[in-house]
């Protein structure tokens, strides 16, 4: 929780770098393995300038969020949408009422959430620190119904045009 709460914390600056999304998706996918292997939806390249270390803890970190309430992640779609590449993260679990998608991304939000999407477990700090990695990138993040039921995060991050 510490070293949560340090993350958050940080102004360091970016080091920011070009990458193909559906690629750093990919790899950070197979480096994690694990009992629920995601699918990857990445039809065409989408490029954008991010600091890798906090893209991965974005993305691990809504995996482990996935996994620990949602019956484990089952897609990963990557697209462009306008100048934004778009990272869509799909489970099956219970879902989050509308009225509580929001504070999910407050420091310690766990609440009602704790017993109603899983054991309880963990500082509800992940979240939070997926919202403060994606700000600092200037995208925004947010939670919505996946088709079909379940939660779907979605995180939009700029483009870089090719």
């Amino acid at each position: 929780m510490v070293l949560d709460l340090l993350e958050i914390s940080r102004s360091d600056t970016l080091q920011r770098e070009d990458g193909e999304l559906g690629a750093l998706v990919r790899g950070l996918v197979a480096v994690r393995g694990g009992e629920h292997v995601p699918e990857v939806d990445a039809p065409e390249p989408v490029t954008v300038r991010v600091d890798r270390r906090r893209l991965d803890q974005i993305l691990g970190n809504l995996l482990d969020n996935a996994d620990a309430h949602g019956d484990g992640a089952l897609r990963i779609g990557v697209a462009r949408r306008g100048r934004f590449a778009r990272i869509e993260v799909d489970d099956a679990g219970p879902g989050i009422p509308p009225e509580q998608r929001r504070a999910v991304f407050e420091r310690f939000a766990r609440g009602t959430l704790a017993g109603s999407r899983g054991d309880g477990g963990g500082t509800g700090l992940g979240l939070s620190l997926v919202a403060a990695h994606v700000r600092r990138h200037d995208g925004r993040v947010w939670v919505e119904e996946r088709p079909g039921g379940g939660t779907r995060v979605v995180v939009e991050l700029p483009g870089v045009d090719t």
